[in-house]
């Protein structure tokens, strides 16, 4: 896609410019590069500038992109459903959620309509500030009777007792890239030139970057000219949860894949790609902070270090089954209006459909302290195998 093609306001350009400058301030005093994972931290998280921290809207059909809460409020009913079984189960220790970036707020707000009146608190960790100032306002707004149940945390609690939920955390936590070629493995920095931001290729030289390295060398054996993403941020921040959590659930949604289906020659140019006014985009290095830059879940890494740190695997499927599972297409059954049941039918096939969202969604469970393993969500259609 050529870039040419947007048309940019002066606010747009003049933000775009100014990261531009921060970025190519701090490659000249870094030897002329920085690793990519640089590069996308402040692509996305610079405090003023980043893409999850400035003032531009990017939610919704105006926005950038639409997550499954958006598409509809069933996403939230069929997981509140599994939170309930959770809740109402005999052996777990109490009715709070832990919400992990939460957006524009529209899960908590559908987890409050469905059960709010169940729930004793909602807890939402948000890195963005932008996004806590809309989810305020927006619980105000429509949901003002459950102001008092819910909290913005700075950082994760600890001995926390409950459910925790991450809904498209994963994919947009910083990563290395890495390249293949002549058999040795390559880490990919980020450096410039007349053009803009281009990438250029090293051999590892710092003790973290070896550790890089020990990991790539694990994964299924890469052919020359194979290039890929690997998430240290993501074990870390397994590693993370687990250790905040007392008792209780945690229940991933992202899109990803086991890592032998991530690392196989389908992939051979990797999954790294950015987003910008519903486009999709190969080339993340262009206008930094006005683009969401993500790639795809490692879901074997997820799992092995959850299991590492002490948290049990329940079960790993595609969204389509969890959210079926949960009872998503009975609730076609109550339609009874011809324009609404078409309505229904056409968020369900985006939410389960494996041309939209069905598929390349997964849902992984864990949980720690917890004797309760059959999940509902999980009954039918386990791809643990896949892991």
């Amino acid at each position: 896609m050529k870039h040419s093609i947007f048309n940019f306001t002066p606010e747009e350009l003049d933000l775009t410019n100014k990261l531009q400058l921060i970025i190519k301030q701090e490659i000249d005093t870094s030897n002329g590069s920085i690793p990519f994972s640089r590069y996308m931290e402040l692509a996305l998280y610079h405090p003023q500038l980043g893409y999850y921290n400035n003032l531009l809207y990017k939610f919704g059909k105006l926005g950038d992109f639409i997550t499954s809460p958006m598409i509809s409020s069933l996403f939230a009913k069929c997981l509140s459903k599994q939170v309930l079984e959770l809740f109402e189960s005999d052996v777990f220790p109490s009715r709070n959620i832990l919400e992990i970036g939460s957006g524009n707020g529209q899960l908590m707000l559908d987890f409050l309509h469905y059960v709010g009146d169940i729930i004793e608190h909602y807890y939402i960790l948000e890195v963005s500030c932008t996004s806590v100032a809309l989810q305020k306002l927006r619980l105000k707004e429509e949901l003002p009777q459950y102001i008092n149940k819910v909290t913005w945390l700075n950082a994760l609690p600890t001995n926390f007792n409950g459910v925790i939920i991450a809904n498209e955390v994963l994919d947009a936590q910083v990563c290395e890239l890495f390249a293949i070629k002549d058999r040795q493995t390559y880490l990919r920095h980020v450096s410039y030139d007349e053009t803009g931001f281009i990438y250029v290729e090293k051999l590892p030289n710092t003790a973290y970057e070896n550790e890089i390295v020990r990991n790539i060398n694990t994964l299924p054996k890469l052919n020359d000219g194979y290039t890929s993403e690997i998430n240290l941020v993501n074990r870390g921040f397994i590693q993370t949860i687990a250790g905040c959590l007392d008792k209780g659930a945690v229940i991933f949604i992202d899109y990803g894949y086991g890592m032998d289906e991530y690392y196989n020659q389908t992939h051979a140019h990797g999954t790294l790609r950015g987003f910008f006014r519903q486009h999709q985009l190969d080339d993340v290095l262009c206008f930094p902070g006005l683009i969401d830059i993500t790639s795809s879940v490692d879901f074997s890494a997820i799992a092995q270090s959850a299991v590492d740190n002490a948290l049990d695997l329940i079960d790993y499927t595609t969204q389509a089954n969890f959210l079926i599972n949960c009872g998503l297409v009975d609730d076609l059954k109550n339609v009874d209006n011809d324009k609404e049941y078409l309505k229904t039918t056409n968020q369900i096939n985006k939410l389960i459909s494996p041309n939209e969202m069905g598929e390349v969604f997964k849902v992984i469970g864990f949980s720690k302290n917890l004797e309760f393993y059959d999940w509902l969500g999980f009954r039918h259609g386990s791809l643990s195998h896949a892991l």
